[in-house]
Parts: C-alpha cells; structure tokens; sequence
C-alpha cells in the first residue's frame, strides 16, 4: 500500500504544476482577444463619429460633393457589375424570345391544318403565324431594351479612369451598345440609336471600322431626313445636315466593305453628287 501511495505522488505533483503553467497563459490569451473586440470597436465607431459629428447617415447635399463617390474605384467596379447584370437580363429576354420562336415555327411545320380546302384559307393561317411571331419579337425586345438603358445609364456615371480604359469595360460597352441599336431599330426607334452609334464609332480602331455601324447611321439619318420632309417639322439647314450625314456615312460603309476603288463605291459616289445638287437647286428656287 505504501508503495502505491508513493508511486502516485509524482503524478499529482506534475498535474498541479502543468496546470499553474497553462493557467497563467490563457489568463494572457484572454485579454489579447478582449482588447481586439474593443480595439475593433473603436475603429468602427471612428468611421461613424469624428469627434463630436455623428456622420455616419451623413449624405452631402450639393451634388459636386455627392459626385466625389463616382472617383472611387470600387464605386465604379460595382457601377460595372450592375450594368452587366443589366445587360444579361435583357440579354435572356432575347434568346429565350429566339428559343420560343423556333419551337413555334417547329410546331407550325409538323401541323396538319387538315381542315384547310382552300387556297386563302393557308394564305392566312401562314399570316396569322407572321404577325404571331412579329409580336413576340415586338415584345420581347421592347422589354430588353429597358434593361439595356439601365446598363448605359451605369456605365455612363463610371468615371474612375482605370476602370474605363480596361478591355473588359472597353469589350462590354462594344457589346453593350451593338445589342441596344439592334434592338431599337428592329422596334423602329431610330433616333435614340444616332447619339450611341456616334459614340460606339469612337470606342476604337475596331469600332471605327465596323461596317455594320455606318450602315445603321445611314439608315438613322435617312430617316430624320424623310420625317422632316414629310411633316415639314425643322428648318431647311436642319434636313441639309441630316443628308449631309447620310451620304458621308453611307460613303464610308461601302468604303469599308467594298473598297474606293470598287465599282460599287463610284457608283454610289454619282448617286450622293446627283442627290446633293438635287438638293442645291430646289433651295435656289425657295
């Protein structure tokens, strides 16, 4: 018995020793995190309060100082994030328009329509199904446009300028802005698309030289030209500009795409001569 007691001894005494060991060093731990917990606090109460000022729902009322955000990089990057999200949901509006659109069409094809006996009878069922579809086109792009405005309207208040002179932003507002012409044109709202196409010709090289937009420019300021004529709204100096404008931005599409040598370009070169000295003799007699 006496040699159990003794052998237990040694046990004990290194248990209580280990345990005056750890006790003073989670006595230290302990504070380290409490002086965290209110060193923390005080930095957030530093950002709310400065001093005496209560800032933290503090919002400027003149608009140069509210502006001063918009130099932030991270405003901007989340500027950039909406847009996106902006340009993606108009985005699937189309394409599930095109998806419907095809299983339509599909549907249309493999149909019997057993109970047509005469001629007029498919002339108009194939009728009905072009103006089905045109109206599904109608809507679905009417209601992408919406959320494509918004994305212009974010990226138009980005202003910090390393956000701006990225690809990405440079590649997206490409995009961005091909899509939004595309879709007013298609829904026959040519004169919001001049200001974006006057912008997107100036984006870079590549926008420059794209075809395509001075092919709807043509078209947009053919159009303002038309409307002033027809309904005899603007001034004569206003519709000169506007064909002024069609011809030189219909001259630079055949350019691009044909060449100035190509018979084509010349072609076009005698019909915009013959249209503005048209336009110089009706004014000499007004």
């Amino acid at each position: 018995m006496k040699l159990r007691k003794l052998s237990i001894y040694p046990f004990i005494c290194a248990l209580t020793f280990a345990f005056f060991l750890v006790g003073p060093m989670n006595a230290q731990e302990a504070p380290k995190k409490e002086d965290k917990k209110e060193e923390k606090k005080t930095e957030e109460k530093k950002e709310e309060d400065i001093g005496g000022w209560r800032i933290k729902d503090f919002k400027p009322y003149v608009k140069a100082l509210r502006d001063l955000e918009k130099l932030n990089k991270e405003y901007s990057e989340n500027l950039l994030k909406l847009a996106i999200d902006e340009y993606a949901t108009g985005l699937d509006i189309l394409e599930d328009m095109e998806n419907e659109i095809n299983k339509l069409t599909s549907a249309n094809k493999e149909k019997k329509n057993l109970n047509e006996r005469w001629y007029w009878q498919e002339i108009d069922r194939k009728n009905q199904e072009v103006r089905q579809i045109a109206k599904m086109k109608y809507e679905a792009k009417l209601k992408s446009v919406t959320y494509f405005t918004r994305a212009i309207n974010h990226l138009d208040e980005i202003q910090f300028t390393e956000v701006r002179k990225e690809p990405r932003f440079v590649n997206f507002q490409t995009r961005l802005f091909q899509v939004y012409v595309s879709s007013q044109y298609d829904l026959h709202n040519l004169k919001p698309c001049i200001p974006i196409l006057e912008r997107y010709i100036t984006i870079n090289e590549e926008t420059k030289k794209d075809v395509w937009a001075y092919k709807y420019l043509t078209s947009c300021y053919g159009f303002m030209e038309s409307m002033l004529s027809k309904y005899r709204q603007g001034s004569e100096d206003e519709a000169t500009r506007y064909k002024m404008l069609k011809n030189r931005y219909m001259l630079q599409a055949v350019e691009i795409q044909f060449g100035v040598d190509s018979p084509e370009y010349k072609h076009l070169q005698e019909v915009v001569q013959l249209d503005e000295k048209k336009s110089e003799r009706i004014n000499d007699f007004k």
